[in-house]
């Protein structure tokens, strides 16, 4: 993993943009490579070194399980299933590279199906994925014929399992990864057709700051998709766990629709709507291969599945769309 992975996007970055970011984002990056600050980032350099040596013909990322490479790419299966694995947990997805199936976690074709129903065109767009996790939902932008998609998330096995899958599709395919947190984008950055948050905002100690940080980065006209964790009821309430929620620390609030809703238009946002309120199932998101910690079924009440291990209403999860006119 080098710094000369983004060269593409720091060359040509979105319109509108001054010279000055670019010098900017680059010492981000660098400082990212330089001191990555975890103690498996030499593992999971080895794998990417190990997958560098195979080259896919081709990709095909409109499908439920996007595919980059097939199995008569490669003579010796075994290392790249070795390779892959080094970068456990995979917990978007699922891909498949070179004909292995990565089964991931979560079942991300299935959000992206609902999803799906409510999305704009996309062709010829420049979209920000805040939160994209290893790029599953890029890949899946890029499968609907978006122009270019950057996506920043500062968690680096992320960004890892990313440049494992893309390393040697650059630069054809116009998605990066920038591992950094969203509250470091440039300001600059400015200029998006649409921007996507997925499983983010109950991360955040202010949420309203998030939708303002969207509303931020979108070009005039630009279109927002905000998916977060929600309190099904029809008031104005928030959900505060005292500890943990379905075993996760850092869930700091878990909104009402109408309190999501409410965020976006004092945000600045207007055609503010909620689509598909959905229980997270133990279908959709479930220990594998790919991922073997404890998943949504550990943490949900041994006597009532309604309820999480805390207690609390068990994960139920809303889209909502929204759109910056100045």
């Amino acid at each position: 993993m080098k710094l000369d992975f983004y060269q593409q996007f720091l060359e040509n970055p979105i319109s509108n943009v001054s010279d000055s970011w670019q010098s900017e984002c680059a010492a981000q990056l660098s400082e990212v490579f330089t001191n990555p600050g975890h103690g498996h980032f030499p593992i999971w350099q080895q794998a990417v070194d190990q997958l560098a040596h195979f080259v896919p013909t081709s990709i095909d990322l409109d499908q439920a399980i996007p595919r980059i490479g097939t199995a008569t790419d490669v003579e010796t299966p075994e290392i790249i299933q070795q390779a892959l694995m080094q970068l456990h947990p995979w917990r978007k997805g699922p891909f498949n590279f070179c004909g292995i199936d990565v089964d991931s976690e979560w079942r991300c074709d299935l959000k992206w199906q609902r999803v799906a129903a409510h999305l704009p065109d996309l062709s010829n767009k420049t979209i920000l994925d805040v939160g994209c996790g290893n790029g599953y939902y890029m890949l899946r932008m890029l499968g609907s014929s978006a122009k270019q998609v950057i996506g920043v998330d500062p968690t680096l096995i992320f960004m890892a399992q990313f440049y494992a899958l893309t390393q040697n599709i650059q630069p054809a395919l116009n998605a990066h990864l920038l591992p950094l947190p969203f509250e470091q984008l440039s300001p600059q950055l400015n200029q998006f057709d649409a921007i996507f948050s997925m499983g983010v905002l109950y991360h955040r100690r202010d949420p309203q700051e998030h939708c303002q940080r969207l509303y931020t980065h979108l070009a005039d006209q630009g279109w927002c998709l905000l998916e977060t964790l929600i309190l099904n009821v029809a008031d104005d309430q928030q959900l505060i766990p005292d500890d943990r929620y379905a075993g996760m620390r850092n869930v700091w609030s878990i909104p009402s629709p109408k309190c999501v809703m409410n965020w976006l238009r004092q945000s600045g946002f207007v055609d503010v709507q909620c689509h598909d309120i959905n229980v997270t199932s133990t279908h959709e998101q479930r220990a594998t291969q790919w991922m073997q910690n404890y998943s949504l079924k550990n943490f949900l009440h041994p006597n009532d599945v309604s309820l999480t291990i805390e207690g609390h209403p068990a994960p139920t999860r809303a889209f909502f769309s929204a759109r910056k006119i100045l």
